[in-house]
């Protein structure tokens, strides 16, 4: 059963309420600053570490002084799931307090859908069919992925809530990739009026992703902004591994044991080993549409702390 719906109250029904954010991570953070009009008394986070530290200037609590707020309402601001977390505020004797479990998007600071902008999409389109004939003819195998991955199979096409596009590499094929798009920008399609960025992120001197992303040029109004990022997968412990910013994705690890391919966009992109079996393992019953799904019921997922996170800009076309 959904939390949120047991619970009864969305984003929009926060205005004028004092709220406490479960949850003290990048996601929080980001769900923070993409909604400053919000009264957000405090952070609550079960981290011991993080507990009397403060994010963006709001302190951060145990669960159990959340009473001592006079709080009106809890906002799920981390990827653990929301029954469990339902669990524990019960046990505290928070049961009656009304909880909200924000949107993927609203936790990723995504406000638009860039896929129901035509332009939008239809350079998303060239994009992701340029990087995969680029690695493709150069030896590297990049993946779809995520959502990208599941609209190939479900939609034959981005899924139109969708807000990013998602891609992977295997680690011991990430070194030529960075060569790649290092080596020239010929390939990123080009229109009037749009200016593209290409990204390494690294964390602690390893990297974590490519990213390419375009968006207006100065006084333009032509596209909405879209990032499609490359994310490194590295194998540990029989698991596949993507580490990001804000949370940390992970898969049995046979399933990138070798590719499958799949046909979008006149053309063949490289999948997971048993697509459907891996789509089932992250979203469960992926062939039924579910807009808004949050990020907590997800499976795989894991939210890390990414302390320093050095982005290095070395193209903007």
């Amino acid at each position: 059963m959904r939390v949120g719906a047991t619970r009864g109250i969305t984003v929009q029904d926060l205005q004028g309420k004092k709220i406490v954010l479960f949850g003290a991570g990048r996601s929080g953070e980001i769900f923070l600053e993409s909604h400053r009009e919000l009264q957000v008394l405090a952070f609550a986070d079960n981290d011991p570490k993080k507990q009397g530290q403060a994010l963006r200037g709001i302190p951060v609590i145990a669960p159990a002084d959340i009473a001592s707020t006079g709080c009106d309402s809890i906002v799920i601001t981390t990827v653990y799931p929301p029954a469990e977390i339902l669990d524990q505020l019960a046990a505290l004797g928070l049961a009656d307090i009304p909880l909200v479990v924000p949107r993927k998007a609203e936790l990723k600071g995504a406000q638009d859908h860039p896929f129901s902008h035509p332009l939008t999409k239809r350079i998303a389109r060239e994009l992701v069919v340029a990087i995969n004939e680029l690695t493709g003819t150069n030896g590297v195998d990049v993946y779809l992925d995520y959502g990208t991955l599941l609209g190939a199979f479900r939609e034959k096409d981005f899924i139109a809530w969708d807000d990013d596009i998602d891609m992977s590499v295997k680690e011991d094929h990430l070194g030529a990739l960075v060569e790649l798009v290092q080596r020239d920008k010929d390939w990123l399609p080009q229109h009037a009026g749009v200016a593209w960025s290409v990204q390494i992120v690294t964390a602690a001197e390893h990297t974590l992703a490519v990213l390419v992303s375009f968006d207006n040029a100065p006084g333009q109004q032509r596209v909405l902004p879209l990032e499609l990022a490359i994310t490194n997968r590295t194998q540990r412990d029989g698991q596949s591994i993507m580490s990001g910013k804000m949370l940390e994705f992970f898969c049995p690890a046979h399933f990138f044991d070798g590719y499958e391919t799949v046909e979008l966009f006149g053309n063949v992109f490289k999948t997971p080993v048993d697509a459907p079996g891996y789509l089932e393992f992250i979203y469960g019953n992926w062939r039924e549409p579910r807009e808004n799904m949050p990020l907590s019921e997800y499976q795989g997922i894991r939210e890390v702390c990414v302390d320093q996170v050095e982005e290095i800009k070395y193209a903007d076309i």
